[in-house]
């Protein structure tokens, strides 16, 4: 294709052709230096306006046309910086066929397309750049270091570590490795273990940002002159919110609270440190002064669901549900839904109409709030509730008592007239704590279940024994399953207790706790012939006493009205809401709170000597 200047100067003589592409030439290289100075000054949108005026002169001109998706990438500008960083790895794959040598140039084009496929919210595709990158140049430690950024984004998280880990290896003056090896080992449950690394990272960040003035100012700005693309370093803000961050998970909410002011004397406006500052003076019971951090995090990003999250479950935690509904009603699922014209508001008739339930979230949210389905189906005429697969053989008998029909997600959806999210009735029905329909005993498990397992149990369960149900842990995958989860040793003191048949109501059991339970042979654990929650309701409803962390276990027991004791942490799921030993979600319920963050010996201390009082009559 012609290039555009040349046809512009179609009429002059070559000479002079010539020497305005060598004046447009120098130019280009004019603009793409003074881009470098205002990319280290995080002008980015203005460097990319220079080096798309550089492009149009030169766009020969070697390392532009990456600098350009660098640029582009740093300013926001994502799904144009990922339309440049295909046209350069084109251009990178035919100049490999010519037979040049562009491995290092290569390796650093994956990196910084991995980077933002990330922000594009793409991390398979991101992994697989920084991949791509690895094998280009396994030595290049932020290759390995943005593997570990897109391993994290997939929640493979001990393989993000060992990423991490392996790019501090490489270059032990990387801040980014440091961080994100803090990040890991706070996620993984290790948050004072993360200090260490996150401390690392600040210092050398810190020095990054002293120097990154000079390396702008380099005579020949390549991006891949650059140590790990200074465009993406991370800022010292960002390092000291996570430094806060880790403090607050560890137990230390008053130490974190400096931490996230300094991010914010850094970065007057930097959002998630605002929303990490309200959630940490929420765990400090200051509810006024973590609202108000909350609130000024959605201002700076109004539609930003996190921030709505919490706000909704501070204030639903204290008992204001108005508010607290209202606020739960601005989350991204329901937003979506209500730019549809099928969304169903509370206020349409449903007399002889169709209607969808949507369940949205966990498994325990759908068994806590599928107790609304029989009210929608009092206004209407046909009533749709999806739930997850794992829960449709429960639902489908009780199902019909209530005139529901029963879909699993996944499978075709019948046509309707209205669609409405599950965990939305209680605002549309103006729940209050007084208010909640069917305490309990709302489910059942279906009747044949039900004689299998009390045939299963009686043949490993002796006679007068009280059995005990014991799910210690949820899903690992649950962003803060370290503070609600409970490793099973820390129940080997209740395991001795006489007159005692203990049940693992759960199917898979964790490598750690696989190994307790070799320690304790007699404790029942039926693995996988718990099929699904049909079975599992089917056993806990044999049980005598459930006890249970925060999880679905614990709201299944209470949904089949059986006595069942929650183990929650020091700041609970709003539903536990503050300091009662009951809940009015579910009647059969009694509740075992930290009174310090991270203790759990003293919350399974009051568990054992609770059921020393019940065993002891029958032991004397």
């Amino acid at each position: 294709m012609t290039h555009p200047l040349c046809q512009m100067g179609a009429g002059l003589r070559t000479g002079l052709e010539a020497d305005a592409l060598a004046e447009a030439h120098a130019s280009a290289s004019a603009l793409m230096r003074l881009a470098a100075i205002l990319d280290a000054q995080c002008r980015h949108t203005d460097a990319a306006t220079l080096l798309r005026a550089a492009i149009i002169a030169a766009p020969a001109l070697p390392g532009l046309p990456a600098r350009l998706a660098l640029t582009l990438s740093a300013a926001g500008e994502h799904a144009a910086a990922r339309e440049q960083f295909e046209t350069v790895l084109r251009a990178v794959v035919s100049a490999d066929a010519t037979g040049v040598d562009n491995a290092p140039r290569e390796s650093r084009v994956h990196l910084a397309f991995s980077r933002t496929l990330l922000a594009l919210d793409a991390p398979q595709e991101a992994l697989a750049q920084a991949e791509r990158a690895v094998a280009s140049n396994a030595d290049d430690a932020c290759a390995h270091a943005a593997r570990g950024d897109a391993l994290a984004a997939l929640l493979r998280l001990a393989d993000a570590l060992t990423a991490y880990q392996r790019a501090a290896m490489l270059e032990p003056s990387l801040a980014w490795a440091h961080h994100g090896i803090g990040t890991m080992l706070m996620e993984l449950g290790r948050p004072m273990a993360a200090l260490q690394g996150l401390s690392r990272a600040l210092e050398l960040s810190e020095r990054t940002q002293q120097d990154a003035g000079a390396l702008a100012q380099a005579r020949t700005p390549s991006p891949f002159s650059y140590r790990c693309l200074p465009l993406h370093a991370l800022p010292p803000s960002a390092i000291c919110e996570s430094i806060g961050l880790a403090l607050a998970k560890g137990g230390q909410p008053a130490d974190a609270l400096p931490w996230f002011e300094r991010a914010l004397g850094l970065e007057p406006n930097r959002a998630t440190a605002l929303r990490h500052m309200g959630n940490t003076l929420a765990m400090m019971r200051a509810d006024d002064a973590a609202l108000t951090c909350l609130q000024a995090a959605r201002r700076v990003r109004p539609d930003w669901d996190d921030a709505w999250l919490d706000e909704a479950g501070l204030l639903l935690r204290r008992g204001d549900y108005a508010a607290g509904w209202r606020a739960y009603g601005k989350r991204t699922g329901q937003r979506m839904l209500e730019s549809l014209p099928s969304c169903w508001s509370g206020e349409e008739p449903l007399n002889g109409k169709t209607i969808l339930l949507i369940a949205e979230q966990g498994l325990g949210d759908t068994i806590q709030f599928a107790r609304y389905a029989p009210q929608v189906a009092a206004l209407a005429q046909r009533v749709i509730l999806e739930v997850q697969a794992p829960l449709r053989p429960l639902f489908d008998e009780v199902g019909r008592d209530w005139g529901v029909e029963i879909v699993a997600r996944g499978e075709a959806r019948p046509d309707g007239d209205h669609q409405c999210l599950l965990l939305s009735l209680p605002r549309i029905f103006r729940t209050t704590p007084d208010t909640i329909p069917e305490p309990s005993g709302y489910l059942r498990s279906p009747m044949a279940r039900r004689a299998l397992w009390r045939e299963r149990l009686a043949a490993r369960s002796g006679p007068g024994r009280l059995r005990v149900g014991l799910a210690s842990a949820g899903n690992p995958q649950f962003k803060n399953d370290a503070l609600r989860s409970i490793p099973l040793a820390a129940f080997e003191t209740c395991f001795d207790l006489p007159g005692i048949d203990w049940v693992i109501p759960q199917p898979e059991i964790r490598a750690a706790d696989r190994a307790v339970l070799e320690r304790h042979t007699g404790v029942i654990s039926f693995g996988a012939q718990l099929e699904d929650f049909a079975d599992t309701a089917a056993l806990l409803e044999q049980l005598d006493l459930v006890i249970s962390v925060d999880t679905s276990i614990a709201h299944l027991a209470g949904a089949l009205a059986r006595p069942v004791w929650t183990l929650l942490p020091h700041l609970p799921d709003w539903r536990w809401m503050h300091d009662r030993a009951d809940t009015p979600w579910y009647s059969s319920a009694r509740l075992f709170r930290q009174t310090v963050p991270h203790d759990w010996s003293g919350v399974i201390k009051q568990v054992r000597d609770q059921l020393s009082l019940r065993v002891a009559p029958s032991c004397e």
